[in-house]
């Protein structure tokens, strides 16, 4: 009598292919989906932090023109001439920097309050408002319309 020894499996079976392309087409859809979100996410994280550097250097600007020697926080007096002056104004100052972000579409925009006190409220009294209220904001298109981002800080020529 001949023995019939086992024969070795060396495949998947039609059943087992069309089992794992079914798992397949289940699973692929929703990764990719959270794959499309989280690069989304990561491009409005990449604009919310590039449109927070460009707030900071420009606020960083405006505080060194209050302490420099040159300017002073005389200039803050008037608003159109310390930032449209060409070659001196701020906006001309700083053109090389918010060039690259206006290319990514990130504006800027900057206002100077009236002479306020401490408080932050105008007391009609020279002395006392030595202040002035700075406000950058930054504005940029997201996938979820436009963003903005607002650094305000109160300036002062007081030195310690």
């Amino acid at each position: 009598m001949t023995v019939m020894m086992p024969r070795s499996r060396r495949g998947f079976t039609l059943m087992e292919a069309i089992a794992a392309l079914v798992v397949l087409g289940i699973l692929i859809p929703p990764t990719v989906a959270m794959m499309r979100d989280a690069a989304r996410s990561r491009v409005d994280a990449v604009s919310l932090t590039r449109a927070t550097w460009l707030a900071a250097a420009v606020m960083e600007q405006v505080i060194a023109d209050v302490n420099s020697e040159n300017l002073g926080p005389e200039a803050l007096a008037d608003q159109v001439a310390y930032l449209e002056t060409p070659g001196t104004g701020l906006e001309s100052r700083l053109a090389d920097v918010t060039a690259l972000y206006a290319a990514g579409g990130v504006g800027w925009s900057l206002s100077i309050g009236e002479p306020v006190s401490a408080s932050g409220v105008s007391t009609g009294d020279a002395e006392r408002d030595v202040y002035r209220m700075v406000l950058v904001r930054v504005e940029w298109d997201s996938r979820a319309g436009e963003r903005q981002l607002e650094l305000g800080s109160l300036l002062t020529s007081l030195q310690p």
